[in-house]
């Protein structure tokens, strides 16, 4: 279902001028901590921006374990890119049915390249990443592969 709602959002997207695909400077930074803690392989680094629901649902070492599993065959990672994907309803989003859409901060997709991946290249490894309102502070909602 994830990949449904980044396909349709990555579509919307591409519809979109430039101008009005424009992040938060906070939400950028934020997309940009992720891709460096990724290239990094500092994937605690992630579970500790995420909301604390998140954190409930799934433990740092689990988390740190299953991202190592997803990335395994596919890094070492040197780059990485942030795009808005744009706006979603965040009800469609496993593990975020009852989070108040006023809560919705973006929606961001993370590119990473490899030594034989770039970044353009439809092959590329890339997370759909929902940032959130957190009480006055962006964390991630919900992480997950495209």
């Amino acid at each position: 279902m994830f990949k449904a709602i980044v396909e349709g959002a990555r579509k919307f997207k591409r519809a979109l001028s430039e101008g009005s695909a424009q992040l938060t400077p906070a939400a950028q930074e934020l997309g940009d901590r992720i891709g460096q803690a990724f290239v990094a392989g500092r994937f605690a680094d992630v579970h500790a921006m995420t909301t604390p629901s998140l954190q409930q649902q799934t433990g740092c070492a689990q988390f740190e374990a299953s991202w190592r599993d997803a990335v395994r065959d596919r890094g070492p990672f040197t780059g990485y890119e942030v795009a808005n994907v744009g706006q979603i309803d965040v009800g469609f989003i496993p593990g975020l049915e009852e989070v108040p859409q006023s809560q919705f901060v973006a929606f961001l997709e993370i590119a990473f390249s490899s030594p034989h991946v770039p970044l353009d290249d439809p092959k590329v490894f890339a997370v759909g990443v929902v940032l959130l309102d957190h009480g006055g502070e962006i964390r991630v909602g919900a992480i997950h592969t495209r």
